[in-house]
């Protein structure tokens, strides 16, 4: 599995840009695996294939136990 790491910093405010940009390394067959302290990507290659991330910021003082579930029903899958 190969393994490619990017540093990006973005403000809260540009989550659309950010979002599209993650969109289109999909595209490109680099696939969101996880993120480091908010600033480094680690992405693994693969297929070519178009997916549609969306960026939630929350702190983890204010999920509760059905917080993921919502996401997991919709069938989204954390990253």
């Amino acid at each position: 599995m190969e393994i490619t790491k990017k540093w990006r910093w973005f403000w809260p405010w540009q989550d659309e840009k950010e979002e599209k940009w993650l969109m289109q390394l999909s595209i490109n067959g680099l696939h969101l695996q996880k993120v480091n302290l908010a600033v480094v990507y680690s992405f693994v290659k693969g297929e070519a294939r178009r997916c549609v991330y969306r960026l939630d910021f929350i702190t983890a003082a204010k999920k509760d136990k059905n917080y993921y579930q919502i996401y997991h029903d919709a069938g989204w899958e954390l990253v």
